[in-house]
């Protein structure tokens, strides 16, 4: 049992794909920071840690070694002092929350999957292909990529099916969706309201302006965005507030979908 601060909720923030550090510093860009400050402001408290990949710069070879089994030692280290931990999981992260809520030892209060892949994510880098390459790039050339990504990343296209595990989790799961995100699309999010839409445990929200970092920008989302520096607005933190604090009411200044 906690020590102290049980009645405080505690999340625990886990990366997308990629050498990251706790704020998932991406150019100018902190999202996790940003989240963390914000709920910090609600009274909610916060883990963030760097990846292996971050600290150690060597290549993994399964999604357990990249990100599982740490996630799983941040949650048991904040079920020491909370008993309410939540997940937050974003791209890579929020694919594999429902496996690591699955193989948590003591059961998590809930979970936040943030512009989570219902895909495969050799279905979802393919689709990536398509919208950044020159219209005329070859079959070939895609192939390319993905033997590459294959050769250097195997564990990153092998099936997870991490939606069939979410399905049976009765935890309160809240998924949020950048509609203007090009890395994992709105497509995944209908995805997972087909499979999950008819549980009452799970929540949807989507954001018109925002892009795979969560931050605001117009027209069509583009690599180029994310050396802009940006900050995940206040709504999407009023949003996963609210879904920690569910009596706690918050003014809702976006569209919803």
């Amino acid at each position: 049992m906690p020590a102290c601060g049980d009645d405080i909720p505690l999340v625990v923030m886990v990366h997308g794909s990629g050498a990251l550090d706790r704020d998932e510093t991406i150019f100018h860009n902190k999202p996790f920071r940003d989240i963390a400050e914000g709920l910090a402001a609600k009274g909610i408290a916060s883990l963030r840690y760097d990846k292996r990949t971050f600290v150690y710069r060597q290549p993994v070879m399964t999604m357990d070694d990249e990100t599982i089994l740490d996630a799983l030692s941040a949650i048991r280290i904040a079920q020491r002092y909370s008993t309410r931990v939540y997940l937050l999981g974003h791209s890579l992260g929020a694919m594999l929350a429902p496996l690591i809520a699955q193989r948590a030892e003591e059961p998590l209060a809930g979970v936040i999957m943030m512009a989570a892949p219902a895909r495969d994510m050799e279905t979802v880098v393919r689709e990536q292909l398509d919208y950044l390459l020159p219209s005329g790039a070859s079959e070939a050339y895609k192939e390319q990529h993905i033997d590459n990504l294959r050769q250097r990343s195997p564990h990153y296209l092998q099936p997870q099916n991490h939606t069939a595990a979410a399905h049976p989790l009765s935890l309160p799961m809240l998924i949020v969706q950048g509609e203007r995100d090009y890395q994992v699309t709105m497509k995944d999010f209908c995805l997972w309201q087909d499979s999950l839409g008819g549980k009452s445990n799970v929540d949807f929200r989507s954001y018109p302006r925002l892009n795979h970092l969560f931050m605001e920008g117009k027209g069509k989302s583009t690599p180029m965005e994310y050396q802009v520096e940006g900050h995940v607005p206040a709504y999407v933190i009023d949003d996963i507030s609210a879904f920690i604090h569910p009596t706690v009411k918050h003014k809702q200044s976006h569209q919803e979908h």
